[in-house]
């Protein structure tokens, strides 16, 4: 039985993201198979003619000798330990990385295992190369593809382990699909997950879910980026300190983390021909109103700020809720996709102003506002403060089915 759209998303998305590689084959170009080490995985890679050698490299003003993978090998760490930063400033450190060539930056390697289909590697690659190709790419991609309950999972795991440089894994199941940067392991790229479950969907049900993941990379790739001086940094206290209840993250809300990587891939693969747009768009406002509808009838009054935090949504979707009853699932992907929708069909924003301009604005603009860096973003692309705009959608989901069909133009 199929789950509903946006629970597919909800369900399926379970950690952060990266790109790709594969086992079994011996061939070599942008789209074949590559055999490396170790024996049981596959290496599809956008770039070829790479070997598994790893160099001796020194990064800038780093004291040590750390191992650099210079032939940038699927499936193998770019950096054998995080590099020292090349300067720092006012609590910032800034790093600019050996990958950091036309080739490097534009590397998406497909790391597939045992049971993973040739038509299923070639449905991931088009979902990766798609969004690459209409978002861009700050830095090398490996995506872990497996399938559960044939591929040797120790070896998937301690593969994913060496690329996040972490002595914990992930919870491997059917549904599992997730990407992500995180300012720990950057200097090895981006890295996500994908099961069987995810390509064993329709065509285009499976490529929005992937591009969904690869929009995460694209997301959060660009808080830690400084377009002016090319290179990458952070507020190590801002990442870290999380003491306050009301934290948000870097890139924003999770409503528009989430809801953003739903909107572009249901509007790219509309554009495409793979999903219907007006049907796709419609079903997840119909998702969203009927959380509203069913808390209602709690006296629990829905808004769009609830689902700022991760600690909030776990709140209100469970018997934390201050009514005693949880709350419908997903309202975080559904609305905040509809919030994307509304802010682009009432003409505040373009739709590249929503999917690349906030967040190229990102880590600047945190540099200059600690901690409020993205609301000041979502003003200067949206064209209203984040505030004022929760006052407009939350008063916006309250109109009449039609209304809202009108305003998003789906009737």
């Amino acid at each position: 039985m199929k789950l509903p759209f946006c629970l597919q998303t909800f369900i399926y998305i379970i950690f952060f993201v990266m790109l790709s590689c594969s086992v079994e084959d011996d061939n070599s170009s942008s789209n074949d198979v590559q055999t490396t080490e170790p024996e049981d995985v596959q290496n599809n890679s956008s770039n070829s003619d790479n070997s598994n050698d790893n160099s001796s490299s020194q990064n800038n003003n780093s004291q040590s000798t750390i191992e650099f993978n210079s032939n940038l090998t699927c499936n193998t760490p770019m950096y054998s330990d995080m590099p020292d930063p090349n300067s720092e400033e006012n609590n910032y450190k800034y790093f600019s990385y050996l990958w950091q060539t036309e080739e490097g930056k534009s590397k998406i390697c497909l790391n597939s295992y045992t049971g993973v289909p040739e038509e299923a590697i070639t449905l991931i690659n088009e979902a990766l190369f798609d969004a690459s190709n209409r978002l861009g790419q700050l830095l090398p991609i490996n995506i872990t593809a497996y399938y559960n309950g044939i591929s040797d999972l120790d070896l998937v795991m301690n593969n994913w382990k060496a690329l996040k440089m972490t002595p914990e894994g992930f919870d491997p199941s059917d549904f599992t699909a997730a990407a992500g940067v995180d300012f720990s392991n950057i200097h090895n790229g981006g890295q996500g997950e994908i099961s069987q479950g995810i390509w064993e969907y329709s065509e285009g049900v499976s490529k929005k879910i992937i591009y969904h993941e690869y929009f995460h990379i694209h997301q959060n790739s660009h808080t830690f980026y400084f377009e002016d001086t090319n290179n990458f940094g952070w507020n190590e206290n801002r990442i870290t300190d999380k003491s306050t209840s009301d934290y948000i993250p870097l890139v924003g809300p999770v409503w528009l983390e989430e809801g953003g990587a739903d909107f572009a891939a249901v509007t790219f693969y509309s554009e495409n021909n793979l999903l219907d747009y007006n049907s796709f768009f419609t079903e997840l406002l119909d998702q969203a109103r009927e959380v509203i509808t069913d808390a209602k009838t709690r006296e629990d009054i829905v808004r769009l700020e609830d689902y700022n935090t991760g600690d909030n949504i776990r709140r209100f979707e469970s018997s934390e809720n201050p009514t005693g009853t949880s709350r419908k699932f997903a309202y975080q992907y559904s609305a905040g996709a509809i919030a994307h929708l509304y802010i682009l069909k009432t003409g505040r924003a373009t739709l590249d102003n929503m999917i690349i301009d906030y967040y190229k604005n990102l880590a600047e603009l945190e540099r200059e506002h600690y901690g409020e860096g993205y609301k000041y973003s979502f003003e200067s692309s949206f064209g209203i403060s984040i505030q004022e705009f929760y006052l407009e959608f939350d008063e916006f989901m309250l109109k009449s089915r039609d209304e809202q069909l009108t305003i998003l133009e789906l009737n």
